[in-house]
């Protein structure tokens, strides 16, 4: 049966290649023929190439991953189209919020990532599972009949599957707390660009607007958001509460609460900010604190394990060469 079977698996990983191969194609087609469009059909419009040249410049500046990832993973996020307004993967969403979207991608193209993932390390396992059935068995000294190579090459590929479900939810929560703690390393310095621009004579939002075009990164990006919502007519307080749910950082759902206290009384912003940028800075130093007292603990591994080791050799080598020599002309008493 296995003989049998081993060729069908490989038929179906082979397969499974040759429709991303094709999915490929047809992306990188289409993206030429509208490329091609764009150029036939207005050859003199400068404002319409100078947005291309931009949108190719962005294009550019993305990461070769995400440039690959991004177009197998909204072909895979269509089967979820159905789901995206369902109750079911809440944290899921919040998440790809608290991330900023990673890659461009909402719920049905994070699920497309997962289902994508599944299958190519799926077909990894199945693959890699016939090469390693039979060391693992030499290695537990167990007898290699079909059923326990069977067996084994199951458990490979179970072992796989689960890696490539469970891999991209790994991967958001580590873009979540990277994204946090840039947030949190930046915003006591957009704090204080926005008072310097509140004591020059700037209103709150011209203020605001300023620490954007002068900083980069996650929270400028919020920000930016939440000027866009305001153009468009939301309440100023609304947009920085529904930032503040995004993010769900302390320190910024304070500063959110200063904001919307210090607008509501009449009080003065600026002054408000200031106490919020020396807490922030406060709570910043606790933490790098609480981290450096860490490192003792988390340096008992490398040292027993790495260092030690190495000190042993260096220090112990010299004398145990010479008690083998000692032993070995006779003169070490046994």
């Amino acid at each position: 049966m296995q003989q049998y079977l081993t060729p069908f698996l490989i038929l179906i990983w082979v397969a499974f290649l040759a429709c991303l191969g094709v999915i490929l194609a047809a992306q990188f087609t289409r993206a030429g023929f509208e490329r091609r469009m764009a150029q036939t059909l207005m050859p003199d419009d400068l404002e319409e190439d100078d947005l291309l040249a931009e949108q190719k410049k962005a294009e550019m500046e993305r990461s070769l991953v995400s440039r690959i990832l991004s177009p197998i993973v909204q072909k895979f996020g269509l089967f979820f189209k159905s789901s995206a307004r369902g109750a079911a993967g809440a944290q899921i969403r919040d998440m790809l919020e608290q991330a900023g979207h990673p890659l461009g991608m909402r719920y049905p193209e994070f699920l497309g990532l997962k289902l994508f993932c599944l299958l190519f390390f799926l077909g990894i396992g199945i693959v890699t599972g016939f090469f390693v059935a039979g060391p693992i068995l030499s290695l537990a000294e167990v007898e290699a009949d079909a059923t326990t190579m069977l067996m084994v090459q199951a458990l490979w590929t179970m072992i796989f599957a689960y890696l490539g479900y469970s891999g991209p939810t790994f991967w958001l929560r580590r873009a979540v707390n990277k994204r946090i703690r840039q947030i949190r390393r930046s915003m006591a310095d957009v704090v204080d660009l926005i008072i310097l621009a509140l004591e020059a004579g700037l209103g709150f939002d011209q203020a605001v607007g300023q620490a954007v075009q002068k900083t980069k990164g996650p929270l400028s990006d919020e920000l930016a958001r939440v000027l866009d919502e305001v153009r468009v007519g939301k309440m100023q307080g609304e947009a920085f509460r529904d930032m503040a749910k995004r993010v769900r950082m302390p320190e910024l759902t304070l500063l959110v609460a200063a904001i919307d206290q210090a607008t509501r009384m009449g009080t003065g912003l600026a002054q408000a900010l200031r106490l919020q940028a020396v807490e922030i800075r406060e709570r910043r130093m606790a933490m790098i604190k609480e981290a450096a007292g860490k490192l003792p603990v988390k340096m008992m591994l490398p040292l027993v394990f790495c260092i030690f080791p190495a000190l042993f050799v260096v220090i112990l080598g010299p004398a145990g060469v010479q008690m083998m020599r000692m032993s070995a002309s006779g003169e070490l008493p046994m």
